[in-house]
C-alpha cells in the first residue's frame, strides 16, 4: 500500500501525543470559531474543515468468474466551509469539496473546487419572532443542502459509523451525478418529541448552484421521539421520502428514482446502540425494461462502546432486492475501480443485479470524539441475479483517518 499505512500510523500517534499532552480536543472543536458576540449583529462566524484518509483492499470473483485484487489509498474526501450566524436567527452555510477521491480508471487525484455541498440561507423565527416562541424551531431556508433518507445519511460522512455507507443508503440518496446536493426551499418546524420538515428543490445539475431548469423533487421529514416512555436512553423514529418529477430530457437526482423512502429506528442504552433502516422506491421509468421496476431493501446496524467514548465495535447487515434483473447498482467503490483499471470484469449485466448482500464488522478508535478518529472495516458483498450471473462476490478491508473542526 506504498506508504499509506505508515502516514495512517504516524499522523495517529501525532495526534494521540496531541491529545494526552494537554486537553486539545475542546482547542480541536472550538477551533473554527473565528469571531462570537451576542452583542452584535453577527453573532457568529465559525470556519469548518475535514479531511479523511482512506485506504482499502478489494480481493473477490468478477462477473467473468474470475479472482482479482486491488489496493488504493486516497484523500477520500476534503471539505471546507464556514457558518455565519447573525441577526437572532439567520443563518449563512456553505460547504464546498474539493477533492472526491481518485479518478477510478487513472489513480489520479485532483485537489481543487470541485461543487458546493452546502449553500443556503436560513431564517429560524423560534429565535427572533415571539409568536413563534412556543416552537423549539421554526426555520425556513432557500439554497442548496442534503436530503437525508436512511439512517446513514442522516449523519455526515465526518459522522456516520462504518467505513463507507451501505450500497442500499446510497441508492437512497437523491444526489445528482456529481454527488452534489439540491438547491431548494423549506420550512422545518420542531416542537417538543417532534420535528418535521417539507421542502421543494431542483433536479438541475450544477457545480456552484442550480437553477430551476429541470424538474422537481419534493421531499418531506418527519422525527419522533419516544425516550420517555421507552426505559432507554434513546428511542426514536424516523420517517422521510421524496418524489421525482422531471421528463426523460431533463437533469434528475438519485439517478432517475421516481420516488424512495424510508422508515428508521435508533436505540440506544448503556454502551449498546441499534440503528435500522427499512425502505424503497421505484426506479426511473425511462432506463431500460431490465433496470425499471421498483427496488426494496433493509440494514440493520447492531453496535456497542467496549471502552466509553473510545473505542467502538460497529456491525451492519444489509440486504436489497429489485423487481428487474438489473434494477440494483453494484456500489463497491474498489470493485467498481478495478473494473475501470481492468484488474477485474464487472461488464456482465453492466455491473447490476437484482438481490444483493452486505456484512460490514469494524472496530472505530476515538481520539477527539467524532473530530478525531479511525475508523476501519470488513466488508462482505454478494450481488448477483436471480438467473444466476454473479456480478461480484468478495471481501473489501479498509481504514480511514477522519478529522473535523
Amino acid at each position: 500500500m506504498r506508504n499509506s499505512t505508515f502516514l495512517i500510523t504516524t499522523a495517529a500517534l501525532a495526534f494521540n501525543s496531541l491529545v494526552t499532552a494537554e486537553e486539545p480536543c475542546d482547542t480541536i472543536q472550538s477551533m473554527g470559531i473565528i469571531y462570537d458576540s451576542k452583542d452584535s449583529a453577527v453573532e457568529q462566524v465559525k470556519l469548518f474543515g475535514m479531511a479523511q484518509y482512506q485506504i482499502g483492499h478489494v480481493d473477490g470473483t468478477d462477473s467473468a468468474g474470475k479472482s482479482f485484487s486491488d489496493t488504493h489509498e486516497e484523500f477520500r474526501r476534503v471539505w471546507l466551509g464556514g457558518d455565519v450566524k447573525f441577526a437572532n436567527g439567520l443563518l449563512f452555510k456553505t460547504v464546498l469539496s474539493v477533492t472526491q477521491g481518485e479518478n477510478a480508471a487513472t489513480g489520479d487525484q485532483d485537489f481543487e473546487f470541485q461543487h458546493f455541498r452546502n449553500l443556503y440561507l436560513s431564517y429560524d423565527l423560534a429565535k427572533a419572532n415571539p409568536n413563534f416562541s412556543g416552537y423549539d424551531r421554526f426555520e425556513i431556508g432557500y439554497g442548496r443542502r442534503s436530503l437525508k433518507l436512511a439512517d446513514e445519511w442522516q449523519r455526515s460522512a465526518y459522522l456516520f459509523n462504518p467505513v463507507e455507507r451501505s450500497p442500499f443508503s446510497n441508492k437512497l440518496w437523491p444526489t445528482d451525478e456529481g454527488g452534489s446536493h439540491p438547491a431548494g426551499a423549506w420550512i422545518r418546524v420542531a416542537q417538543g418529541k417532534d420535528d418535521f420538515q417539507i421542502g421543494l428543490f431542483s433536479t438541475s445539475h450544477d457545480d456552484t448552484f442550480p437553477g430551476w431548469d429541470d424538474g422537481t423533487v419534493v421531499y418531506s421529514e418527519w422525527t419522533h421521539d419516544l425516550t420517555d416512555s421507552s426505559g432507554l436512553d434513546l428511542m426514536e423514529v424516523v420517517f422521510s421520502g421524496y418524489t421525482q418529477s422531471a421528463d426523460a430530457t431533463e437533469d434528475k437526482l438519485a439517478r432517475g428514482n421516481e420516488w424512495g423512502s424510508s422508515a428508521i429506528l435508533r436505540l440506544h442504552n448503556g454502551p449498546w446502540e441499534f440503528h435500522s433502516t427499512i425502505g424503497g422506491g421505484k426506479n426511473s421509468e425511462f432506463n431500460n425494461a431490465n433496470r425499471d421496476g421498483s427496488f426494496w431493501g433493509m440494514t440493520f446496524m447492531p453496535m456497542k462502546w467496549l471502552v466509553e467514548d473510545k473505542v467502538k465495535f460497529v456491525s451492519r447487515y444489509q440486504y436489497q432486492h429489485a423487481s428487474s434483473v438489473e434494477g440494483i447498482r453494484l456500489n463497491s467503490r474498489y470493485a467498481r475501480s478495478a473494473g475501470a483499471r481492468g484488474k477485474a470484469d464487472i461488464s456482465l449485466s453492466g455491473g447490476r443485479g437484482d438481490r444483493h448482500h452486505n456484512f460490514y464488522m469494524g472496530i472505530n478508535y476515538y481520539f477527539c470524539g467524532d473530530n478525531m478518529k479511525i475508523v476501519s472495516g470488513i466488508d462482505y458483498d454478494d450481488i448477483e441475479t436471480h438467473n444466476g450471473i454473479n456480478v461480484f462476490k468478495g471481501w473489501t478491508a479498509s481504514s480511514a483517518f477522519r478529522f473535523y473542526f
